[in-house]
């Protein structure tokens, strides 16, 4: 047993002789919330893992000293609505640095990017990378179809990680599962990669919610149905929070003028999650599937937003009755939420803003507590208050007089 101990040991003098393990994937930070975060990257040979981190500084420093090739290091005890510079370190031997928000209070404003159907490697989605950065979210939904043809285990590198690499280290991206991904081992890879919420009652990465200042978000599994699990999670999901904003996003959706959009299965998941969507006030839906962008107007109450332009080919889209807006074309999507107000921008590569949407809600007033306004007191008039002794010199004084 001492003989393996004392290479832990010397391994971190080992590798910085060697120059240090070199960085393979990441750093990329992951199920950001108010207070914690995960923070991953990858090496090509087995060395320790160190996160120094703090808001202005590295105050602050996590160690785990097990030699391992994949680095996971929850940090905890975040300070919300904060801006959190961190480094990685591995062999002692500093690999990246970065920074990133934790999760808004409920009364402060927050952004964040949508995008989707991404994941093949192109030019395209590599400009819709750079644009992302230059929008500066807070963190990231992606509508699925994150690895092209099938999902596969080898396509993250160069599909995701690579692309996205400037984006990951400063904003956390919430995802779902698309019919690609789910190509290989059901969606194994995806699960292996990413380090999502898993807040179900399956315990399960594959759908899940989350809260960011004033929002609420549900991510779906539509590969799976949904499962009457799934939706019976999913109304429970909308019905618990108080939030006053709703996001939902999940990969197909139900209401398309995109090709997917004709399918016969749109109108049997329409008639099943659309009732569930309006009777719980949600805001948006956001989805994929369709290659191309489109917004509708808002259907009893609900908004549905394809953003399916990331990268992937894109599709020719028909707008239907429903339609307030679509077009074919690469893309990402920024929204503002800023107490009772939201504002939405569609963005093409070059910056060019080329739909938005803006919503606003009645917020509840807090109850205001009322001024008392001080009333004057009239001074006391003075009295004389004789004491049996003072009428012993009422004979001299009215004398006097």
């Amino acid at each position: 047993m001492a003989r393996p101990r004392a290479w832990l040991w010397l391994m971190p003098l080992l590798f910085v002789l060697a120059g240090g393990p070199i960085l393979m994937r990441g750093p990329y930070v992951q199920s950001v919330t108010a207070t914690s975060a995960i923070v991953i990257w990858r090496t090509d040979v087995a060395s320790n893992s160190r996160v120094d981190y703090g808001v202005g500084d590295y105050a602050n420093s996590i160690t785990d000293p097990a030699p391992t090739t994949e680095h996971v290091i929850t940090l905890t005890g975040l300070i919300t609505g904060t801006v959190v510079t961190s480094r990685v370190f591995s062999g002692q031997v500093e690999l990246a640095a970065g920074s990133f928000h934790t999760a808004a209070a409920s009364d402060q404003a927050f952004r964040f990017g949508v995008i989707g159907d991404s994941g093949i490697g192109s030019t395209a989605q590599q400009q819709v990378a750079d644009r992302l950065v230059t929008l500066a979210p807070d963190f990231v939904l992606h509508t699925g179809d994150v690895i092209y043809p099938t999902g596969q285990a080898a396509g993250y590198d160069p599909f995701f990680f690579q692309i996205y690499q400037t984006l990951l280290r400063r904003a956390p991206m919430f995802l779902t599962l698309g019919n690609h991904d789910y190509g290989t081992a059901g969606g194994q890879p995806y699960l292996d990669a990413f380090y999502l919420p898993h807040n179900n009652p399956a315990n399960s990465e594959r759908y899940y919610s989350f809260d960011w200042g004033s929002a609420h978000f549900t991510a779906l599994d539509f590969n799976d149905g949904p499962s009457p699990a799934q939706l019976d999670w999913l109304q429970a999901d909308l019905a618990a929070t108080d939030q006053p904003w709703k996001f939902v996003v999940c990969h197909q959706a139900i209401y398309s003028s995109g090709p997917h959009g004709y399918e016969p299965y749109v109108i049997g998941k329409r008639a099943v999650l659309a009732p569930i969507f309006e009777a719980n006030q949600v805001d948006v839906v956001f989805n994929g599937h369709d290659h191309d962008y489109e917004r509708t107007q808002s259907i009893n109450g609900v908004v549905y937003v394809v953003s399916g332009g990331g990268g992937a080919s894109l599709y020719n889209v028909t707008p239907q009755s429903f339609s307030a807006y679509a077009e074919t074309t690469y893309h990402a999507v920024v929204v503002d939420v800023d107490g009772c107000a939201l504002n939405l921008q569609a963005v093409r590569p070059d910056g060019t803003v080329f739909d938005t949407l803006t919503l606003n809600k009645v917020c509840a007033e807090p109850t205001p507590v009322p001024t008392l306004t001080p009333v004057p007191v009239p001074s006391p008039t003075p009295t004389i208050t004789f004491t049996p002794s003072a009428w012993v010199f009422l004979p001299v004084l009215l004398k006097d007089w």
